[in-house]
């Protein structure tokens, strides 16, 4: 009988979704195993209970996670799993662990912690824990011996060309594909790791160390055909951080989307403003007559100095300018900010910080309607540049997993002293409205059968004139339809 190996992926939030985002991490951990000398069971919790009888006489068990409720989720796992199967070795990866190894191994319900890239290291902890080899030799590894934490040295990046294809056939895809604003058969696609600049609130240079790795356009355009041909699929949302870091890569694959004749629409491609300002023109024909819908892009902020002091490397001129290109060429652009950054010497209060990006968001929304908006609060990520900012002013770090696993709610809530938890809320209230004056709720629900579009469309009508006066006035006081919206949540026992 072959060795079991179980890979988790915590469920992200108190979101039950049934539906969206392929589990990347662990089935890039899959595909650098032997899949002829391992029973490989991967279990995703946002689509899936936990059967605990899995890990009986299973090699070990794998976990990825990230900052917030996933650590907390991934916890309780493996508190039953020590308990149930106290022999069974519990393995972490992703970016939390990556980022505070030593801190995330030295919980009780973590043995190993696997850092950044883990193809490599996890296939070798593999074959140690088989022939209880040693583990010095392993790097890319922490983990403890005789009582004391070990972190062998750092793993160099391998270029992910030279692994195989992900193994989507391990798990259920019917439970991933779903309906989008881009189409009626939606995947997660992931053709590059890390990024090369070094945005001060940004984790990801801290976990590839500002190197960026991608798959060549054969490959990428190999992938896509492959999605379609056995899945079915008809659009692609790009999960990379910096998709479009090489222009001529972007060109290469676009026209083989287009040689190919692959008919895919594919969008949320991240990008960065002083980038794509500098695109040739023929560049943007390309991506346009490919199919692409939709670019993410950090705008972050409405001034300059902010953007200095995040290290941005872009200006709100490439803000506006970069709309108003995607405009001329029907590309709708995903704009993500963020407010209440570790600031010394404020010039205005968090609170107009607030005011002055929702008047920003409204002159970019102005260009182009269908623009989208993502807003957060500033949230402190070890490791980088303005976690130590946050630090000196006042901001107190969880010092273990578990505390890790308490800081909980994301993005949306307030976690720095200097946000009151009345602005964390209204920051909350205004991200809801967003998919709804950007027409993306309208979009989404136009590929669902036609009685579904009877029931819902008046009633997202009905949310979409009201959210688009509140964002236009900045009036945010009695939102009753955001209270009902939470009470129909809270009623079907979830949490929004």
């Amino acid at each position: 009988m072959r060795p079991k190996i179980v890979l988790f992926n915590p469920i992200p939030s108190t979101i039950s979704r049934r539906k969206g985002v392929l589990p990347l991490a662990l089935l890039s951990i899959a595909r650098g195993l032997d899949a002829e000398k391992y029973e490989i069971v991967i279990i995703d919790e946002a689509v899936e209970s936990f059967p605990e009888e899995v890990v009986q006489d299973a090699l070990c068990v794998g976990i990825s996670a990230m900052i917030g409720y996933q650590i907390s989720s991934a916890l309780k796992l493996a508190k039953r799993i020590r308990a149930l199967y106290p022999k069974v070795p519990l393995i972490w990866g992703g970016w939390h662990p990556s980022i505070l190894p030593e801190e995330t191994v030295d919980s009780d319900f973590v043995d190993y912690v696997i850092r950044g890239q883990g193809e490599i290291t996890f296939s070798e902890l593999m074959n140690a824990l088989e022939g209880n080899k040693t583990l010095d030799s392993i790097l890319g590894l922490t983990y403890k011996l005789n009582g004391n934490v070990k972190s062998n040295p750092d793993r160099h990046l391998s270029d992910p060309n030279g692994f195989p294809p992900l193994p989507y056939h391990l798990i259920n895809m019917n439970k991933y594909i779903h309906a989008s604003e881009f189409g009626a058969r939606t995947v997660t696609y992931l053709s590059s790791i890390g990024c090369p600049f070094s945005c001060g609130f940004c984790a990801e240079q801290v976990v590839y160390r500002k190197r960026w790795l991608p798959l060549s356009p054969e490959r990428v355009i190999s992938d896509f055909k492959h999605l379609k041909e056995q899945y079915k699929i008809d659009s692609i949302i790009i999960n990379d951080s910096n998709f479009f870091t090489n222009e001529t890569r972007v060109a290469e694959i676009c026209k083989n989307m287009m040689s190919e004749k692959l008919n895919m629409k594919w969008g949320n491609a991240n990008g960065r403003t002083d980038q794509l300002v500098r695109y040739e023109s023929e560049t943007w024909q390309l991506m346009c007559d490919s199919g692409l819908q939709c670019i993410l892009t950090g705008a972050e902020t409405y001034d300059d100095g902010i953007l200095e002091i995040m290290n941005k490397k872009a200006t709100i001129e490439d803000t506006f300018k970069m709309t108003h290109i995607a405009n001329e060429y029907g590309i709708k652009i995903k704009f993500s900010f963020m407010v209440g950054l570790p600031m010394a010497n404020r010039k205005v209060s968090v609170e107009e910080e607030f005011d002055s990006v929702i008047e920003f968001i409204n002159k970019l929304y102005n260009v182009n309607n269908k623009n989208h908006f993502l807003l957060f609060l500033y949230t402190p990520f070890p490791g980088t540049p303005l976690f130590r900012k946050a630090i000196e002013l006042g901001y107190k770090s969880p010092d273990s997993l578990e505390a890790w696993g308490d800081f909980r709610e994301g993005l949306n809530h307030a976690s720095t002293p200097w946000v009151s938890m009345d602005l964390a809320e209204k920051v909350y209230q205004v991200s809801f409205y967003f998919p709804f004056i950007s027409n993306s709720a309208y979009d989404i629900i136009k590929q669902y059968p036609l009685f579904v579009r009877w029931m819902l469309l008046p009633f997202e009508r009905m949310l979409y004139m009201i959210m688009k006066f509140r964002i236009k006035r900045k009036f945010f006081d009695f939102p009753v339809e955001f209270s009902m919206i939470k009470l129909i949540f809270k009623l079907l026992k979830r949490k929004i």
